[in-house]
């Protein structure tokens, strides 16, 4: 057994030149074997993994929410975008970690909750995609900030436009949208939409519900915001770690267990390094810093506006999210700049050059029309895995997902300031409703 980890690397160094096979055989029969059992390990258990969560999530049952929100949304109780951050942070409450059997033998993982804007032919909606056992939980979410909204279980829309492409009839245009730096640093949200002395809000989603209702007959555009709840200390350190480098603060962070093994015969060789060969001149400690001379007391305003925007964003609930639009209409009335131009529009408005701002991805998941080889055939391919993705409502497939807190959420997907919006196909109730009077004569 110990001549298996027993190492010559002379030998090793003199077959190689000759005998590369031999030296590779070599490697692997004196302890390289160690490495392959480890991922062999690994990737059987992701497999094994991957096929319980597959076997779970065929058992699962979804449902579709269409939800028709008041007229006169400026005058209800709540009517500010905080009551949508609000019903961000109740549907947080969905996360429920599995413990190691639930995961391993059950196959349960979190699903995301899907909050939408359709246009089918210029008629918008809201719409919110989550489990079936998680319908109390949203419907509880909107009515305590929206009492007179009215919400109906809906077919799947995504249903009624071909699965595959190319399709004689229809066309397709779709992408993800994905950050262009860290997601730790947070979005333009709401409160810089309202004027700062008047409190008006300069409503961000108009401009979205205005071009989705120019749409014609045999078009659709859709918008899909995946909320993925997830636990938050992950997401709470990440924050901590930027927020200390942007306070200038260099205290290194201790090594993990595992990093210490895996440096264990480096540490140990340097050493012994430096017990045989001394350094000639002995290195002097580093002087003490100045706390006054720290870069947090040096921060420019705008440095300073971008640490407290990251500790704002940390401060709120968080979730892992992604964007994904879909346009699909007929051939004959297929006009993707008008309606993707103002998709873009709608996000830019909340990208700052300071801090985070999305983009359309166009390398990997996104239709290019720029595309060399095959550009058809591989866009075609594109196509099929965004429908099919944004069909299930997956955040596993596509780009990876990003943080968002649930300001920014309720930013990007929010009930309309409908006194300001005037598209007309939004579909929005005319009347309130109220319960019976409990006397009500019957029969």
């Amino acid at each position: 057994m110990g001549d298996i980890f027993t190492f010559d690397m002379q030998t090793f160094l003199s077959q190689a030149g000759t005998s590369p096979f031999y030296a590779m055989w070599y490697l692997f029969a004196h302890g390289a074997w160690v490495l392959f059992v480890i991922a062999f390990s690994w990737a059987a258990a992701r497999g094994w993994l991957f096929w319980r969560q597959q076997i779970a999530a065929r058992q699962k049952e979804w449902v579709v929410l269409a939800i028709d929100i008041p007229k006169f949304t400026e005058k209800e109780p709540g009517q500010s975008l905080s009551a949508v951050e609000n019903i961000f942070a109740h549907l947080a409450g969905a996360h429920a970690p599995a413990t190691w059997t639930e995961k391993w033998i059950q196959g349960k993982y979190q699903d995301p909750i899907s909050l939408e804007v359709v246009s089918i032919e210029g008629r918008v909606q809201f719409i919110v995609h989550a489990l079936r056992q998680l319908r109390d939980l949203v419907e509880a979410s909107i009515f305590a900030q929206y009492p007179t909204a009215e919400i109906a279980e809906v077919e799947d829309y995504t249903k009624n436009v071909p699965q595959w492409y190319p399709d004689k009839e229809w066309d397709l245009y779709g992408t993800e949208m994905v950050p262009v730096k860290s997601s730790i640093y947070p979005l333009r949200t709401f409160p810089e939409f309202e004027h700062s002395i008047s409190g008006e809000l300069k409503d961000p989603i108009a401009v979205l519900l205005e071009a989705f209702s120019r749409l014609g007959p045999g078009e659709q555009a859709w918008v899909q915001f995946l909320a993925l709840p997830i636990d938050q200390k992950d997401y709470q350190e990440k924050g901590m770690q930027l927020v200390k480098k942007l306070k200038g603060d260099t205290t290194s962070k201790p090594p993990g267990l595992l990093e210490q093994v895996l440096f264990a015969p480096f540490n140990l060789l340097i050493m012994i390094l430096n017990g045989i060969m001394p350094s000639a001149t002995p290195v002097k400690p580093a002087a003490a810093a100045n706390p006054l001379q720290a870069k947090m007391f040096n921060l420019s305003p705008g440095e300073r506006k971008v640490l407290e925007a990251v500790e704002n964003k940390v401060s709120k609930i968080g979730f892992l999210a992604k964007v994904r639009f879909i346009y699909v209409a007929k051939k004959n009335v297929f006009k993707k700049p008008r309606i993707v131009s103002s998709f873009v529009g709608f996000i830019k408005q909340m990208n700052t050059n300071d801090m985070l701002a999305l983009k359309p991805e166009a390398k990997v998941v996104g239709i290019n029309g720029g595309l060399w080889l095959l550009n058809q055939r591989r866009n075609n391919y594109r196509k099929n895995r965004l429908i099919n993705n944004y069909k299930h409502r997956s955040t596993f497939y596509g780009m990876p997902p990003f943080y968002l807190c649930t300001e920014e959420l309720a930013t990007l997907w929010h009930f309309p300031h409908t006194f300001q919006v005037k598209a007309p196909q939004l579909q929005k109730r005319e009347f309130k409703s109220a319960e019976p009077p409990m006397d009500l004569p019957i029969g």
